[in-house]
């Protein structure tokens, strides 16, 4: 079996049948080593580096992770106008035991692991760092979402929180929790469609988060607060505004998320020391394109982008109640 036969050449489908990872177990502790420290133990052909510990890669989740890597960097790309640095690659370190990830975190970036966390992308040591993780299948779009975060720092350095993560989710099409059923992991096209079905539930009902707190958000703790404990709802929120923002431009042939992540940058330049989700929404302010409401009163930038935000659920959850109704009538159509 062709083990990318199944990655698109923007998105990535989560079944691994086939990209296997071979696993052992070692007794002793982590050995933190002056080349862990220093970087100098990754090896590798391509896009992609790997630092393995305890663990051997199968050659064939090697090929498809640079597979999937080189296809995002051409869709990011493609989308912001912009390239990468030339010699541009992503690095990997991946453990056996979980400990030993929780462990070479804390001793490097004195970063504490919750038992959620897959994985993370470090901007300071420009590597991802992972484990071989509990379900085998989770590995590679763990990856490769990892990927997407150090495509877009190559691209842009520092982004807003929500960015950071509804891009990847958006490009990578494998969110940090996984769309999963009792059959296992769910076509692309049904978690997109599960995901605009239940967002619009919450627009009916008035659930979704005030726009302005939802951009200045900048960390998990922020979203596990925001949805109640569902830390993954605060994916769906940004990969769903990231759509908008992306797309929505394309489909009059302006050019406002360019202009908008210019500004962003023209302000980081000039308020070295904001937070790039401030920066954000500043930049949002000023460059959307401004509406009025439907009593005449003048809307700023962001609740002009969030009105829109709002019809765009409304018009995406649409078309998918559209498709089920038409599935519905392939299904009952006498053969």
């Amino acid at each position: 079996m062709n083990p990318i036969k199944s990655l698109g050449l923007t998105r990535l489908c989560f079944a691994l049948s086939g990209i296997a990872a071979v696993a052992t177990f070692p007794v002793c502790a982590l050995d933190y080593t002056q080349a862990m420290k220093e970087g100098r133990d990754f090896r590798g052909t391509g896009l992609a580096k790997f630092a393995t510990h305890g663990y051997k890669l199968d050659p064939n989740m090697v090929y498809a992770v640079n597979y999937g890597l080189t296809n995002l960097v051409r869709a990011h790309q493609d989308s912001f106008g912009r390239r990468v640095y030339a010699g541009f690659i992503v690095r990997y370190r991946i453990f056996d035991k979980f400990s030993d990830y929780q462990e070479y975190s804390l001793k490097k970036y004195h970063k504490k692991i919750d038992p959620r966390m897959l994985a993370f992308y470090s901007p300071r040591g420009k590597e991802i760092v992972t484990w071989r993780q509990k379900e085998a299948w989770r590995l590679l779009p763990t990856l490769q979402h990892e990927g997407c975060h150090a495509i877009m720092d190559a691209m842009f350095g520092q982004l807003a929180f929500w960015m950071i993560e509804g891009s990847a989710d958006w490009f990578g099409e494998a969110p940090a929790w996984l769309q999963k059923n009792e059959k296992g992991l769910l076509p692309v096209g049904k978690d997109q469609r599960n995901r605009w079905l239940r967002l619009e539930e919450m627009r009916k009902n008035s659930e979704l988060p005030d726009m302005q707190k939802y951009f200045l958000s900048d960390k998990y703790e922020d979203w596990d607060k925001m949805f109640k404990g569902d830390i993954g709802m605060g994916y769906d929120i940004g990969w769903s505004i990231f759509d908008f923002f992306i797309r929505s431009g394309q489909r009059v042939q302006v050019t406002w998320p360019q202009q908008v992540l210019a500004e962003a940058t023209h302000l980081a330049q000039r308020m070295p020391n904001r937070p790039p989700e401030f920066i954000f929404a500043q930049s949002v302010n000023t460059k959307w394109p401004k509406m009025r409401s439907k009593n005449g009163r003048q809307l700023t930038g962001i609740q002009t982008f969030e009105q829109g935000w709002h019809s765009w659920i409304m018009l995406n959850a649409s078309k998918e109640k559209l498709k089920i109704r038409d599935e519905k009538k392939q299904k009952n159509r006498p053969e």
